[in-house]
């Protein structure tokens, strides 16, 4: 029961750090690095400020190696092709300080 409440709460509290922004219009997908795809960034037409980060937030890390990053590519590519709006959740910073997309929302009428 200790470890399923430790788990819970390790989960729950991840969940709750993200700093979900207001809807952003995506301009730019950009891979770089090894052929792994792990380095990817997704540039707003809009800065907003990071909160811990070095970097400013005009980059934005998704890691691409991943099945998360994987969706969260394909929904990137999607807004920038129907010219859509999304709502972006940010938490923590990558290895060159850069924001991490945690989670992403998108709608139909934005």
């Amino acid at each position: 029961m200790n470890k399923f409440i430790f788990i819970f709460l390790a989960v729950f509290s991840t969940s709750v750090t993200a700093n979900w922004k207001h809807y952003l219009q995506p301009v730019e997908l950009l891979f770089e690095g090894r052929d792994s795809g792990s380095r990817v960034y997704i540039v707003f037409a809009q800065k907003f400020p990071t909160d811990g980060c070095s970097q400013d937030g005009h980059y934005i890390r998704i890691y691409g190696d991943t099945k998360k990053g994987e969706y969260q590519i394909s929904t990137l590519l999607t807004a920038i092709a129907a010219n859509k709006h999304v709502s972006p959740a940010i938490s923590g910073c990558d290895d060159w300080g850069r924001p991490v997309l945690l989670g992403i929302r998108i709608n139909s009428g934005g």
